[in-house]
């Protein structure tokens, strides 16, 4: 039926061709399926990115840089399995710096919490005295609140200040996704 409504010609046409620049026209050709040059096909099958991209990654079984979008390695080694991998090591890297530093805080909290205790005394009277005396609590009495709120206040300011980078590891614990590793991952060396 089409051959009844157009004319031969118009069956024949070609799209035409549009240069977009090497790196666009390499993404593209897969996608489109472009017709192949016999003298280009040799050259398709050897394009490697550059090793200094983000988005290389070195072969571990043949060494050569390839793309990380790739399952597999030209050599037929299975790269997304390697990308895997770092990332799992990546992954627990952040979760040991993590252990790290929450035990680091522990340790250092210690003397922190035994401070605390300082306060007590000043916290405990005034309440002792007005259960005791049942009159309504003096302006003496009240002041006795005073030393126990700064020493505890300056125990959480300390305890903030210890445990900041701690809470920051969690955060990149809690929000490390593979997005993140992509851009955080140092590029392929040329070695």
């Amino acid at each position: 039926m089409l051959n009844e409504e157009f004319p031969d010609e118009v069956l024949k046409l070609r799209p035409r061709k549009l240069r977009l620049g090497q790196d666009i026209e390499r993404l593209l050709e897969g996608v489109c399926g472009a017709e192949e040059v016999p003298d280009r096909e040799g050259q398709k099958k050897h394009l490697r990115p550059k090793a200094d991209s983000i988005n290389a990654v070195r072969c571990a079984a043949c060494g050569q840089v390839e793309y990380i979008t790739r399952d597999y390695c030209r050599c037929d080694h299975y790269i997304a399995g390697q990308v895997m991998d770092e990332f799992l090591a990546w992954e627990r890297d952040l979760v040991e710096i993590h252990a790290r530093l929450a035990a680091e805080a522990e340790e250092k909290m210690k003397p922190v919490k035994w401070s605390a205790l300082a306060a007590m005394p000043f916290l405990i009277w005034p309440l002792l005295q007005t259960l005791l005396y049942s009159e309504q609590m003096p302006l003496a009495t009240g002041l006795w609140f005073f030393p126990g709120m700064v020493i505890l206040g300056l125990c959480a300011v300390i305890e903030k200040v210890i445990t900041r980078k701690r809470d920051i590891s969690a955060y990149a614990v809690e929000t490390a996704t593979f997005e993140q590793f992509l851009t955080e991952r140092i590029p392929v060396s040329n070695n």
